[in-house]
């Protein structure tokens, strides 16, 4: 069963500068329309053949992109009556910036289901050590939700790198050892730093999406995943609609079967295999 962990929901009223003036260099494939404006038919054909997938909004007032959580509690009824077979749960996004953030978290997990919290303090505008940020890691703990964090490098002008080091996340799983985190895209470009925390933090994970696109960056971050014993709670996921499950699928098998001919630690064919079909829902703590 392959879970894509990683699917964003958006249209154009939910963005405007500096993030719309940035995305479009995220693919060098899709047309902006693509890009800008996700319908349930066409994320449902996006993560194709995934059988589970998570989907969520981003909330950055800081970058210019603002997604209503009820949006995508409605976003994931409509792929649900669209897909047979697959089941796709919604994680909310909060902005830490906001003063209602916890109270925003509180009634998207009470009455609108969202599994999970997305966040991006540098889309953000602020750091994950902020007092701000710590208060929506402490209530996450608390109610027993996950958060995918994007802690790595980013497109738009909005926020500031140092705040982006994957390194940082060690303050936070020493503060809330139950949060389980998940760094997405392997905390690009620093993977190392990702797989350090991973090591030392047993609810810290990451995501292998986007880099594909970058198969330096993704042979170097399998690698060190694997030398350093975390390479099991690495999740697949696509970063759809950037880039299709089944896209993310090929890049990650490309990319492996070039490591099987050069690399000094290369993933074996049993490994990927493991990677794609991860039981990520379970890992998560995620009910179905």
């Amino acid at each position: 069963m392959i879970t894509d962990v990683h699917t964003h929901f958006w249209t154009p009223g939910h963005q405007g500068p500096p993030w719309s003036d940035g995305i479009g260099r995220v693919s060098r494939t899709l047309a902006s329309d693509q890009l800008d404006h996700v319908t349930a038919e066409s994320y449902t054909a996006n993560v194709a053949p995934a059988e589970r997938s998570i989907v969520f909004g981003l909330q950055a007032h800081a970058a210019g992109i603002v997604v209503p959580n009820d949006e995508v509690a409605a976003f994931v009824r409509k792929v649900g009556a669209l897909s047979t077979g697959r089941r796709t749960v919604g994680f909310m996004s909060v902005d830490p910036t906001q003063h209602g953030a916890v109270a925003e978290i509180e009634r998207c997990h009470a009455d609108l289901g969202l599994r999970g919290i997305k966040l991006g303090p540098v889309y953000q505008g602020t750091s994950p050590l902020h007092p701000q940020t710590l208060r929506v890691f402490k209530t996450a703990e608390r109610l027993g939700l996950p958060v995918m964090i994007h802690q790595g490098a980013i497109f738009a002008n909005a926020g500031r790198l140092a705040d982006s080091v994957p390194l940082l996340l060690d303050d936070v799983a020493i503060a809330f050892p139950n949060l389980r985190i998940v760094v997405a895209h392997m905390g690009h470009p620093w993977v190392y730093e990702t797989a350090v925390v991973m090591r030392r933090h047993a609810n810290v994970y990451a995501d292998t999406s986007a880099i594909p696109s970058r198969p330096t960056v993704l042979a170097t971050a399998l690698a060190a995943a694997k030398e350093y014993g975390v390479l099991p709670k690495v999740l697949f996921g696509s970063d759809s609609p950037m880039v299709t499950t089944q896209g993310a699928i090929d890049g990650l098998r490309a990319v492996v079967a070039r490591m099987q001919l050069v690399a000094y630690t290369p993933l074996t064919d049993e490994e990927l295999n493991d990677l794609l079909h991860r039981p990520s829902f379970e890992l998560l703590g995620i009910d179905e």
